[in-house]
């Protein structure tokens, strides 16, 4: 029996409505649509759904309130061959949903409630890594939610001008004013931890014979990111990680990190990070070089618009394109590769070994996965592909 190397995900799951509208109908509050759907959304949730559909072993962990969505969801990701041990009912809240709006122009614009999404714990995410013990982890694309503390800080006492308490004791030398707000406590009394209220809530600790008020100390929350917390503990057991580069995850102390396995990144962002515009051959290992010497990786991946990939690992190089009959020039478009390469690559790394074959393999996934409209239910399954790709006589693993 061949045991699968196992990947873990966590993220938010999210229906997603989506709704095509033509913005030339609009009468008063009303425009009218055409269609609709609802399907699964969020980019962990695609990348779990692709890595199961296509062969890999997936555990996704992610939560859904207790109502109709999360049950409908729960179940597209059983059938999609996503391990349930990590799926949480939430009964405090609703499942996350995103509303889309599509219009004939192709423009859209979404509307995102997270809900249950952003409601995982550290306890939660300590479980995830202990039953799993994952061989490749997804560093989360999104947050998971936040653990707040109260911080205390003191404030450091202004310094005192001698000057100032000589003018003082030279206009006011005997006078002694009494106050409401604080008693005085004999020195010998400070052996009895003595606690003294003032009207402004202002403590005295005859303990510590200092004062603890707002003029002492300062206090605010502070928010922990779970998703960086996650990423952390896998840091810490030594679990290899798989990083796409976003807006999000660039948050992360990548420079700090030692364990990426996987560094996927656009072209558009290896220019914005190292100013050296990956044009040719040349310039992108310029770049590469420049981005390794701060971000640590064993393998580093550039997607060139949805079509292409350089891949490079510290001493080779390779360039892995799609098939020509699926091939699109889509550099100097902005188009980039679905959420589904993510999931596709990691179990196709996972199964073979070879980074050059799972790049080549999740090219070709993403450019077959049309999520644009409510077609995510239409990612084909492995085998679904392997007979694609024969019809049309198409190598998926050159």
């Amino acid at each position: 029996m061949i045991i699968k190397r196992k990947l873990l995900i966590m993220g938010g799951s999210y229906m997603n409505l989506q709704m095509k509208i033509n913005p030339k109908t609009k009468n008063g509050e009303t425009t009218l649509g055409s269609e609709y759907f609802f399907h699964p959304a969020g980019d962990s949730a695609i990348a779990a759904v692709s890595a199961a559909k296509n062969g890999g072993e997936c555990i996704f962990a992610t939560r859904f309130g207790d109502d109709m969505n999360g049950k409908r969801l729960y179940e597209y990701y059983k059938n999609c061959g996503i391990s349930k041990q990590l799926m949480r009912k939430d009964a405090g809240t609703q499942t996350g949903l995103c509303l889309t709006l599509f219009s004939d122009l192709s423009e859209h614009e979404n509307f995102l409630m997270s809900g249950a999404s952003m409601r995982f714990t550290k306890s939660e995410i300590d479980e995830a890594f202990a039953i799993t013990s994952p061989d490749l982890f997804l560093a989360p694309l999104e947050e998971l939610g936040y653990e707040e503390h109260m911080v205390v800080a003191p404030i450091e006492p202004k310094p005192e001008d001698p000057s100032e308490n000589e003018a003082a004791q030279t206009h006011m030398p005997n006078l002694m004013i009494e106050t409401s707000e604080f008693s005085i406590i004999p020195p010998e009394d400070f052996s009895n931890p003595i606690v003294i209220k003032d009207e402004r809530k202002s403590e005295f600790s005859a303990e510590k014979g200092r004062l603890i008020s707002s003029e002492t100390v300062s206090s605010y929350i502070e928010k922990e990111s779970l998703a960086a917390y996650a990423t952390q503990r896998a840091e810490q057991l030594g679990i290899n990680i798989m990083l796409q580069y976003t807006p999000f995850t660039a948050q992360y102390p990548l420079e700090s990190m030692k364990n990426i396995k996987i560094f996927v990144i656009s072209n558009e962002d290896i220019r914005t990070l190292t100013g050296i515009s990956p044009d040719n051959t040349e310039k992108t290992l310029r770049a590469l070089l420049a981005l390794s010497s701060k971000i640590h990786s064993k393998y580093y991946i550039i997607q060139r618009g949805d079509d292409s990939v350089f891949v490079y690992d510290g001493a080779h190089y390779e360039t892995v394109f799609a098939p020509e009959s699926l091939r699109k020039d889509t550099r100097e478009i902005g188009v980039r590769m679905k959420p589904s390469f993510i999931g596709a690559l990691a179990a196709e790394y996972l199964d073979s070994k070879n980074i050059v074959r799972a790049c080549r393999f999740s090219i070709i996934v993403s450019l077959l996965t049309r999520t644009k409209f409510g077609n995510l239910e239409k990612l084909m399954s492995r085998s679904e592909l392997i007979q694609y790709a024969a019809e049309r006589g198409i190598r998926l693993f050159d």
